[in-house]
C-alpha cells in the first residue's frame, strides 16, 4: 500500500497545482471575489482582487479519494465514506457562507448564529454515526461513554471549523499550519492513512498558489474542510485527541479571539490591538511573510510539546 500512496499523493498533488491554476484563471474571467472585511488591517489593494473559493477543489476531491483510499485497502468503503463525509460537509457550510457573500457584494454571509447551528447540527450527526459504525477511542483503546464520545467529538468539531477558519487570515498561514498538521498526523494515526496522504497533497498543491503574494484565498469552503478533516483523520485513525496537538495554532488562534471578546464585554479593554492573535503582530509592524513564517514554526513547536506533555502524563499515542 505504501507504493500506491506514494504515487496516489504524487497525482493529487500536480492534480491540485494544475486545477488550482485553471480555476484561478477562470475565476478571474469572471471576477469573482469576496468583499473584504472593512474593520481589519488595512490591506494592500490587490488582496481585494483577488479570487476567492480556492477551497472548492478540495470537494472535487472526495469521491477520487474514497475510491482510491478504498482501493488501496485503507478501511472499508464504509470507513472511507465516514473519513470523508464530514470535511464535505463542513466544506458545504462555507460554500454556502461564500455563496452569500458573493451574491450579496458584502463580507458578511451567514449570522454567526446561523453559521454555528449549522455546525453544531452536522457534528451532532457525524458523531453519532461514527460512533455508532466505529466507535470513537479517545487515544488508541480507550473509550468513554457513548454520549460522552460524542459531545466532546462534536465540541473539537465545531472547535476546530472554527479554529481554522480565523487562522485563514494572512497568505499562506492557515494551508501551511494545516500541511504541518497533517505531516503529525501521518506519524500517529493506525488507520486513514490514505486520507492525510491525500489532505496533504490537496492542501499543499493549493498552498503552491496562496504562498505570498496570494493568487487565490480558501475562503470559509476551503478552511472548514481542512478543520473537519483533521478531525475525522484524528477519530477514524484511532484518537480522537489527536487532533488537540494537531491543532495547536488553531486553538490558540480561536482562543485569542474568544479572549478579545470577553475583555471587551466584561471589561471594556482589548487584550490584543486586534483579534484573532495574527492581527495583533501584523498591527505591531511584523510583516505579513515574518508572522507567517513564525507561526508556522510555533505552530510546530506547539505540536511536539503538547505530544510531549501527553507522553510525559502516560497517554499513548
Amino acid at each position: 500500500m505504501t507504493i500506491g500512496l506514494l504515487i496516489w499523493g504524487l497525482i493529487l498533488f500536480f492534480f491540485s497545482v494544475l486545477v488550482q491554476s485553471r480555476w484561478i484563471a477562470w475565476l478571474k474571467r469572471r471576477d469573482f471575489k469576496l468583499a473584504q472585511k472593512s474593520y481589519g488591517p488595512a490591506r494592500d489593494e490587490q488582496k481585494g482582487k483577488t479570487p476567492s473559493l480556492g477551497g472548492a477543489v478540495f470537494m472535487t476531491t472526495v469521491l477520487p479519494s474514497i475510491l482510491i483510499g478504498w482501493a488501496l485497502g485503507d478501511g472499508s468503503l464504509r470507513f472511507q465514506i465516514l473519513l470523508w463525509s464530514l470535511p464535505l460537509a463542513s466544506g458545504g457550510i462555507g460554500l454556502w457562507d461564500d455563496l452569500l457573500k458573493y451574491s450579496r457584494s458584502s463580507s458578511e454571509g451567514l449570522s454567526s448564529l446561523q453559521k454555528l447551528s449549522a455546525q453544531v447540527l452536522i457534528s451532532l450527526i457525524w458523531s453519532v454515526i461514527v460512533q455508532r459504525y466505529l466507535g470513537i477511542a479517545v487515544l488508541p483503546g480507550i473509550y468513554l461513554s457513548p454520549t460522552l464520545s460524542v459531545l466532546i467529538c462534536s465540541f473539537l468539531v465545531v472547535s476546530m471549523l472554527n479554529g481554522v477558519n480565523v487562522t485563514d487570515g494572512l497568505d499562506g498561514l492557515a494551508a501551511g499550519a494545516s500541511s504541518i498538521s497533517l505531516m503529525f498526523l501521518c506519524t500517529v494515526v493506525s488507520s486513514g492513512i490514505s486520507g492525510v496522504v491525500a489532505g496533504l497533497a490537496m492542501t499543499l498543491g493549493f498552498l503552491w498558489y496562496n504562498s505570498f503574494p496570494a493568487r487565490i484565498f480558501m475562503g470559509d469552503c476551503g478552511s472548514h474542510f481542512l478543520g473537519g478533516l483533521l478531525v475525522s483523520i484524528s477519530v477514524c485513525g484511532g484518537g480522537l485527541l489527536y487532533v488537540v496537538p494537531a491543532g495547536a495554532l488553531f486553538g490558540v488562534e480561536i482562543l485569542s479571539v474568544a479572549i478579545q471578546i470577553v475583555a471587551i464585554r466584561l471589561f471594556s479593554q482589548k487584550v490584543f490591538k486586534m483579534s484573532p492573535i495574527h492581527h495583533h503582530f501584523e498591527l505591531s509592524g511584523w510583516s505579513e511573510v515574518q508572522i507567517v513564517l513564525r507561526f508556522w514554526i510555533l505552530h510546530l513547536v506547539g505540536i511536539v510539546a503538547l505530544f510531549l506533555f501527553g507522553m510525559g502524563l502516560g497517554l499513548h499515542f
